[in-house]
């Protein structure tokens, strides 16, 4: 009599030992390896000194732009725009000379403190040479937040 076999299904069986074993080591070799800085548990906050408090209702003021236009005959055309209307200044020795008039230090009555922003914005025609000359004059007049902005008209 011919016994007929029944064929067991096959069992997929998992090692698991051996990949806890791997997990255990890396594990083991990432809490050895890795270094805890100081700068990576701080963050740098700039809040205001205790017992002084903002003006909640003060605005704040519109920067003072510098425009730099394209050469005409050979000078540069600049005009130095506030709130209180629009100047032209004749060259970089001017325009320097018209901004540290307006800066506020060593006891001077300028109109605006030196954090005040000054923005410089150049014509699409504009010199690289002329922007950087109204920059490096606002920085020689003591303002201390100059800036570019984007291309003027």
């Amino acid at each position: 009599m011919a016994r007929s076999r029944t064929a067991r299904p096959a069992t997929l069986a998992l090692a698991i030992t051996p990949m806890i074993d791997v997990i255990f080591l890396l594990l083991v070799f990432f809490i050895c390896t890795v270094k805890f800085e100081r700068h990576e548990e701080t963050i740098r906050a700039d809040l205001p000194a205790r017992g002084a408090t903002a003006d909640p209702l003060a605005l704040e003021s519109a920067p003072v732009r510098i425009v730099v236009a394209a050469r005409i005959g050979g000078r540069v055309s600049l005009t130095l725009e506030s709130e209180d209307g629009a100047v032209a200044a004749h060259g970089i020795d001017s325009l320097a000379t018209q901004l540290a008039s307006l800066c506020r230090r060593d006891g001077a009555r300028g109109l605006y403190e030196p954090s005040h922003r000054i923005l410089v914005t150049a014509a699409p025609d504009a010199s690289w040479e002329d922007a950087v000359g109204a920059f490096d004059a606002a920085a020689r007049a003591g303002f201390l937040n100059v800036g570019f902005a984007g291309q003027g008209p």
